[in-house]
């Protein structure tokens, strides 16, 4: 298993290099523009082939900028790879313009940019840049770690520091865990995640911080002035940032808690179109839905998983809300759409919503279909708080009294994503 991490590291520049970064960015940004806007065949077709389109824009770019040669082909590579994820959801049916690039970053490969422990050269527009790093502990023991390779960087400015970034990317092998012990995850907005095991991630403090900033932003775009302009794109990273760090943390803690219960896998739901399943929202909350990362803490939770050996999968999202994890009694009626509240039809059982949900994602894991299912599952175990629930439905308490199920298997722990 492949464990892939991307390690920020504040770089010291030297004050008259600064401009050659900030240029190279810029002009980076309008290489990555001129191959969408000219990107396409004889018949009007966005070209979507690399080798193809290096045929078709990569002299262009090296009239267009002053960018070395390898750096053009990242940037025509980088909007390529925007123009395929384009074309992808244009086939879906959904509405989505073409790319436009216009982040403060460049893409750089080991062709343009050697990584030290310390320090790095950078390809700019003008010969080689030399920094040296502003590290913490963290950088250091990531950096130190003889068992990644250093394979890649993508360098950033951000305004409101005033300062340049390097995001380094490296990577080392780990082996995956055996077992067949799978954390159910419900993903969601009030709750940013729930677990099969009962623990909750409130969505309370990111909701409120982004409201926060959305107001400010409003604020800011009524007033159109150019300071105003300004304070609009420092507000873009600080937000983006503001989120990030919790969806980092609420991530950390999941996977932490499936070490801690010994699992093999942990499961999502498959958020395919959530945006659009959720059309019947008011508008505050299709904001705040538009604006939460539901693939982001995906991708977190995968690559944090993979440093313990963790895999994680996706299951189906129909009826994990409707179903009874107790009875498997499905009706629309079961869970209250305002509370969240669960209450089962049929047998009674009550339950948070979210906690409900977060049983059955994991438990479905475990009956799907042979083909379907990860080949190393075999008959699998769901990890609940008090013990385990294979595909069958039978119960493996972690003490010796079945008793103790009922008193233990509630949700009891509530964690805020700081």
């Amino acid at each position: 298993m492949e464990v892939t991490r991307t390690i920020p590291v504040k770089l010291d520049v030297p004050p008259e290099r600064r401009d050659d970064l900030h240029q190279t960015i810029d002009q980076f940004n309008h290489a990555a523009n001129y191959t969408v806007q000219h990107g396409r065949n004889d018949d009007g077709y966005l070209i979507l082939n690399k080798s193809k389109i290096h045929d078709q824009v990569y002299h262009d770019l090296r009239d267009e900028t002053d960018l070395p040669a390898n750096l053009c082909v990242r940037a025509y590579s980088k909007a390529v790879e925007a123009m395929k994820s384009t074309v992808a959801d244009w086939k879906k049916g959904n509405s989505r313009p073409l790319p436009r690039f216009d982040e403060l970053s460049a893409v750089y490969d080991k062709r343009t940019l050697t990584i030290n422990n310390r320090s790095a050269t950078l390809s700019t527009i003008n010969g080689r840049v030399a920094v040296e790093y502003v590290l913490g502990d963290y950088q250091r023991s990531y950096l130190d770690d003889d068992d990644y390779e250093k394979r890649m960087g993508t360098l950033h400015y951000r305004e409101d520091e005033d300062a340049f970034y390097l995001h380094i990317v490296i990577q080392k092998m780990v082996e995956e865990r055996d077992g067949d012990t799978v954390l159910g995850v419900d993903l969601n907005l009030k709750n940013v995640a729930v677990t099969s095991t009962g623990s909750f991630y409130d969505g309370g403090e990111l909701l409120w911080g982004q409201n926060h900033l959305f107001r400010v932003r409003r604020s800011l775009q009524h007033k159109g002035t150019r300071s105003a302009k300004q304070a609009l794109r420092r507000l873009s990273g600080r937000e983006s940032r503001f989120v990030l760090n919790r969806l980092h943390t609420i991530s950390r803690r999941i996977v932490e808690e499936a070490d801690a219960h010994d699992c093999s896998y942990i499961t999502v739901e498959r958020l395919t179109n959530i945006r659009e399943r959720m059309d019947n929202q008011d508008d505050q909350v299709k904001r705040q839905l538009h604006n939460w990362a539901f693939r982001e803490i995906r991708e977190m939770l995968a690559y944090k998983a993979a440093a313990y050996g963790i895999r994680v999968e996706e299951i189906p999202p129909a009826f994990t809300s409707q179903n009874c994890s107790k009875c498997d009694h499905q009706s629309s009626t079961n869970r209250d759409s305002k509370t969240g509240w669960f209450e089962c039809t049929e047998c009674g059982y009550e339950v948070d919503g979210d906690y409900n949900a977060a049983k059955n994602i994991g438990h479905k894991l475990l009956t799907l279909p042979e083909g379907k299912r990860p080949s190393g599952l075999g008959d699998g175990h769901l990890a609940l708080k008090s013990g385990t629930l294979n595909g069958n439905g039978e119960y493996t308490a972690y003490s010796t009294s079945e008793a103790d199920r009922e008193s233990t298997d509630k949700p009891t722990t509530s964690v805020v994503g700081r």
